[in-house]
């Protein structure tokens, strides 16, 4: 079984803790939930580990170009998760200011190749 199943079922399981202990009052509840939380963002940077290597490795091979459009979808995952969260808890107004600030930092990331694409369009006429 892969690493991502069996956090999901760990997920899964610590969920249905949580809500029955919640259910029959225990105070502690927040506390089995915070535990799971916890051990997934440690599974999940065991995925960034191998993933960055990847990308490392891709960067490398490709250039400039890969390393930028790698930055880019880096960008978007931070940003969304951040967001994610924000809304999660409750916080909209805050979920789309970061959203905001995520596609201005992406455009600014992505400005190199705009121009670049707009030169050799020039170029080209």
């Amino acid at each position: 079984m892969s690493d991502g199943v069996k956090a999901v079922a760990y997920v899964l399981i610590t969920l249905f803790l949580g809500v029955i202990l919640r259910e029959l009052g225990f105070r502690g509840a927040k506390l089995v939930s915070l535990v799971g939380i916890v051990s997934v963002v440690g599974v999940a940077a065991i995925y960034v580990s191998r993933l960055v290597s990847v990308i490392g490795e891709l960067g490398s091979a490709s250039g400039e170009y890969a390393v930028a459009m790698l930055k880019i979808v880096g960008l978007g995952y931070v940003f969304g998760i951040c967001a994610d969260i924000c809304a999660d808890l409750g916080e909209g107004t805050l979920a789309g200011s970061v959203c905001l600030i995520g596609r201005l930092e992406i455009l600014t990331v992505s400005l190199p190749f705009i121009k670049t694409i707009v030169e050799k369009g020039i170029e080209m006429i």
